[in-house]
């Protein structure tokens, strides 16, 4: 079944691709011409135990990840990269859980593959294209039946030093053989000279950005507030005599965000937060629901980091 449909999902992952698998993006000023450059990052996230609506039993979240990459930059605004990323996140359900019935889930495997590039074609302007592929599957499940691929690009306008602007699009494949065409917007909006807005950074673990607000204590210090929605599709392994399914896992994050930069191009993240409005479902092979329930509001502490050299 092929489909054509705009979530805040997609935008919100295609920006996670634009920022975190990025290996150049950052620090444009310090970087010289005809290098080759490394990138890392990782994190963990945990959130708490939080009842389900339906009263079967409550649920906490664990998830982890890691990512490497290489670039080269033939100029300041010229660059091509490789990213590999893996991660998993622990879904612990307590003993007896049922979803309306069916057993859920427990751990989903995450492997990412990407490849930014950037250019400028004009001086005032910033392009990319990021072919991509992911899978996300339950362990003992197919790894073919979570994967998705596309491609994202887009370009920004300098409008001045403290403002870029821009359009984008975004087409993938989706868990669930359906198809997401989608467009995006590229903001980096300093607003003042501590205060800022963007939607171009995310946390490695946290599965990507939404909206920040960020403001500098100091040349080391950042602190800041994201927001976002977020989904998650995944391949479910068989189990009960079913054939293999499709869960979803949907909330919206709001944390506190605290960043600590030790040299350039380095930084180590402390967060705290909630998820809310959280939710569970699950599909049948034909893309029909078979059973969804609520999560109650969760308390979420995490760390990140990241480094480029």
């Amino acid at each position: 079944m092929l489909t054509h449909r705009l979530t805040w999902y997609q935008a919100f992952t295609a920006l996670l691709a634009l920022s975190s698998t990025t290996v150049l993006a950052q620090e444009r000023t310090r970087q010289v011409s005809d290098q080759w450059m490394w990138s890392t990052a990782g994190g963990a996230v945990n959130q708490f135990s939080a009842n389900l609506s339906d009263g079967s039993g409550d649920l906490s979240i664990a998830r982890g990840f890691l990512s490497a990459g290489l670039g080269y930059a033939w100029s300041r605004d010229t660059t091509a990269s490789v990213s590999f990323g893996i991660g998993t996140t622990d879904y612990d359900f307590s003993s007896g859980t049922r979803i309306e019935g069916r057993k859920p889930w427990g751990r989903i495997q995450d492997y990412r593959l990407s490849v930014p590039v950037r250019f400028s074609p004009m001086e005032k302007i910033r392009a990319i294209i990021i072919p991509s592929i992911r899978t996300y599957a339950e362990s003992g499940a197919s790894l073919s039946d979570g994967r998705t691929e596309g491609v994202i690009a887009g370009f920004s306008w300098e409008f001045s030093d403290t403002l870029s602007i821009g359009p984008g699009f975004g087409w993938f494949s989706d868990v669930g053989d359906e198809t997401n065409a989608f467009p995006i917007l590229l903001v980096d909006w300093k607003i003042t000279e501590l205060l800022s807005l963007s939607t171009g950074r995310g946390l490695a673990a946290s599965q990507g950005p939404g909206l920040s607000l960020n403001y500098e204590l100091d040349q080391k210090w950042t602190l800041g507030l994201t927001a976002r929605y977020e989904k998650i599709r995944f391949a479910v392994e068989e189990r009960e005599g079913r054939s293999a399914q499709v869960g979803e896992d949907s909330s919206t994050p709001l944390y506190i965000v605290a960043s600590y930069s030790p040299w350039p191009m380095t930084s180590m993240t402390v967060l705290a937060g909630v998820d809310m409005g959280g939710t569970l479902s699950l599909e049948d092979g034909q893309g029909q629901r078979i059973a969804k329930t609520d999560i109650d509001t969760a308390m979420v502490l995490g760390v990140s980091f990241q480094s480029r050299f």
